[in-house]
């Protein structure tokens, strides 16, 4: 299920202290629905050579990679896998095996094949937040505090918005940021009655919150509006709307 907190649990994991402390080398590659075994390959020997890589034989970046996991411990994510193609995931690794043991992958997925297929530990199962979490992570992008104590107003209100949410802790998020800062019961109603959320969905109820992040825009950030709208209502997954790079560390 997508936006349940996959990415963010492993970024709290890959930017910790004591991590970073622990592992050699860090690299963290936002994989998508594109398993490219030479664009993995080139973004993880970026990360841990601090240089771009402009290579693209496979077989030199593999040699190159290999070199410089020789003897190290590492910790790589691969945020958002979606191949199941196994061919792929053993020549990705080949060049790990140079590593020091105890060296991990952590791998973000919302395909039960990927997980299955890569797994040699249980696979960690996230479930959606509790109705009371969900309006905790609302109210602190709201509101910036973890109740309505100083806004009884807007109790009643932000209580049905987050039942929208479904426990998912991006759908709070979005929500709260969208209104952030605006203290007028209309604003909230105009979002909790908004016919937006009556348009067909996929993907356990984000769409509608992006749907309405994105007609509270002002005008001027309103980009590509056809396309992006046009994909929406058709229930297709928008992979990257955004000017800067997506679901970094």
């Amino acid at each position: 299920m997508g936006g349940v907190g996959k990415t963010t649990l492993a970024q709290l994991v890959y930017n910790d202290v004591r991590v970073k402390e622990h592992f050699d080398l860090r690299a963290w590659v936002c994989v998508s629905d594109d398993f490219d075994v030479v664009r993995v390959t080139k973004t993880i020997l970026s990360f841990i050579s601090d240089v771009t890589v402009e290579d693209s034989d496979l077989n030199l970046l593999q040699v190159k990679l290999k070199e410089k996991l020789f003897r190290k411990k590492f910790l790589f994510v691969l945020d958002d896998v979606w191949s199941e193609n196994y061919d792929n995931w053993v020549v990705l690794c080949r060049p790990f095996e140079a590593s020091y043991p105890g060296s991990r992958i952590i791998l973000t997925t919302r395909n039960q094949g990927v997980s299955s297929m890569v797994a040699t530990l249980p696979t960690y199962l996230l479930k959606e937040l509790s109705n009371d979490d969900c309006l905790c992570v609302f109210t602190q992008h709201a509101l910036g505090m973890q109740d309505f104590s100083k806004h009884g107003n807007l109790k009643k209100i932000g209580e049905h918005i987050v039942k929208r949410c479904n426990g998912l802790p991006l759908v709070a998020r979005t929500l709260g940021g969208l209104l952030r800062g605006k203290y007028d019961p209309n604003d909230w109603e105009d979002i909790l009655y908004s016919k937006l959320w009556d348009l067909p969905e996929e993907g356990g109820g984000i769409l509608p919150a992006l749907r309405l992040s994105y007609h509270y825009l002002p005008p001027h950030l309103k980009l590509l509006k056809g396309d992006i709208m046009l994909e929406m209502q058709k229930g297709g997954r928008i992979l990257n709307c955004n000017l800067t790079p997506v679901d970094l560390p």
